[in-house]
């Protein structure tokens, strides 16, 4: 994504004196977005200040404003520079030791001040530059904190409320424009595309193959359980919607198999994090009929008829996040690996500690879960050919305010035309279709 001729706006090297090598041969030759930490603790400031005692009808406006406030809380923006900057950042804080609020970042020229850069070498750092640097910065750092705190009080007295109405040029004009656009877009129909190569590049260049290369095996760092009280304020911390809250007071990870409590574990920050995620399993389709129908765009098994959510601790998560790092092929890391296949890998998991599993065992799980992962895409993409003919006859009936049956006839033509639907027996295929659509509720 960018030119031969790039160079990082901290070091200044250009992607040839980047690329080196690691001990085990893995080639490290990586571009990061590297962002102003101070953003993320006013996001969390404004949560916590602006949201308190409001009806949910003002949630929306809230969220504008507090989203309008957050860029000029930061000290610089999101910024692309080599993955060498973008340590040394971490590293210097490190340096500095407690003294650096826990939040702060160096921005890009202020790492380029501080550093040491070499062609295809890890930089060094000076902690005398750094100190002067972090100095000067963090008192414009101390002002934006005070900044944030004195707008989120704004914030939470709806001073900052601006009124917006949704979809407020709803003419069927418009509907005809984006439906047009749809289809242009589609023109191979929702079973017929391959995954953009533009992604597929980019996920490439993206690819983590030394993310585990570097790190040095030290001795065995002393693991903490939290106390009784740790753990009911990191429970009520997380008692904002989402699966958390929603799960049980006995709940366990369906993959480890570990509470709430033990999948709690220090972060490299030596915060408490804890978190659950909701991730999907599929149930094989056993309809004849059903099957008949989807066994022309998939010979392959299985078929999946459904999806339900199961919810897994952090730590199984990381592991579909390490495993689409290594399979690089622009999809998404959620169907990398089956839910069984998935707790083979984990075996007996340890707590209050992230799961040990090398690239090794992630590549193998990733050729047992081929299978399943494209059993489950090819779900996603029957559930979007089921959605493309519901909106297609919505878009005659609604959009034109023609009859069921005449919208129908020029839903299955305009389908068939761009390949979504074959031409021997299209009308009983655009009518199951229908069907699976209300079946789903897509």
């Amino acid at each position: 994504m960018t030119s031969l001729a790039w160079r990082c706006p901290a070091c200044e090297r250009q992607k040839i004196d980047i690329a080196r090598k690691t001990d085990s041969g893995i080639i490290l030759c990586q571009l990061e977005r590297h962002h102003d930490h101070l953003g993320d603790w006013a996001s969390k400031i404004l949560r916590e200040t602006a949201f308190q005692g409001i009806p949910n009808t003002l949630s929306a406006q809230r969220k504008r404003a507090c989203s309008a406030v957050l860029p000029l809380a930061e000290r610089f923006a999101e910024t692309l520079v080599c993955m060498d900057c973008n340590a040394a950042d971490a590293a210097m804080k490190k340096d500095l030791g407690g003294r650096v609020h826990r939040d702060f970042s160096f921005s890009p020229s202020e790492i380029g001040a501080f550093i040491v850069a070499r062609p295809n070498e890890p930089h060094e750092r000076s902690l005398d530059r750094g100190i002067k640097v972090w100095a000067k910065a963090d008192a414009d750092f101390q002002n934006r904190l005070q900044f944030v705190e004195m707008i989120g009080s704004r914030l939470r007295q709806g001073l900052h409320d601006r009124e917006q109405q949704s979809d407020p040029y709803k003419i069927a004009g418009d509907q005809d424009a984006r439906m047009f656009l749809s289809l242009a877009k589609q023109q191979a129909g929702a079973r017929g595309q391959l995954p953009p190569l533009w992604e597929a590049f980019r996920a490439r260049s993206c690819a983590g193959d030394g993310h585990k290369s570097t790190k040095k095996n030290g001795a065995a760092t002393h693991i903490r359980v939290p106390t009784n009280q740790e753990f009911q304020d990191h429970n009520r911390a997380m008692q904002k919607p989402g699966p958390w809250s929603k799960a049980s007071f006995d709940w366990r990870c369906a993959c480890c198999a570990r509470s709430k409590c033990e999948i709690m574990r220090l972060s490299g920050k030596g915060k408490w994090t804890g978190q659950i995620h909701e991730i999907f399993d599929f149930q094989e389709e056993t309809d004849e009929r059903s099957l008949a129908f989807r066994s022309v765009h998939r010979t392959e098994i299985p078929i999946f008829r459904s999806c339900s959510k199961a919810t897994v601790c952090q730590d199984c998560r990381l592991l579909l996040t390490d495993a689409a790092k290594l399979r690089a092929d622009g999809r998404s890391g959620e169907h990398c690996l089956s839910p069984e296949i998935l707790r083979s890998l984990v075996g007996e998991a340890k707590p209050h500690m992230r799961h040990n599993v090398s690239d090794e065992h992630l590549r193998d799980a990733i050729d047992l879960s081929r299978e399943w992962s494209s059993g489950a895409e090819d779900f996603w993409a029957h559930r979007s050919h089921a959605v493309e003919a519901s909106l297609q006859l919505a878009h005659f009936t609604d959009g034109r305010n023609m009859p069921v049956a005449q919208a129908r006839q020029h839903a299955i033509r305009a389908l068939t035309q761009s390949g979504s639907l074959p031409s021997l027996n299209a009308e009983e295929t655009f009518d199951w279709l229908i069907q699976e659509r209300g079946r789903l509720g897509a």
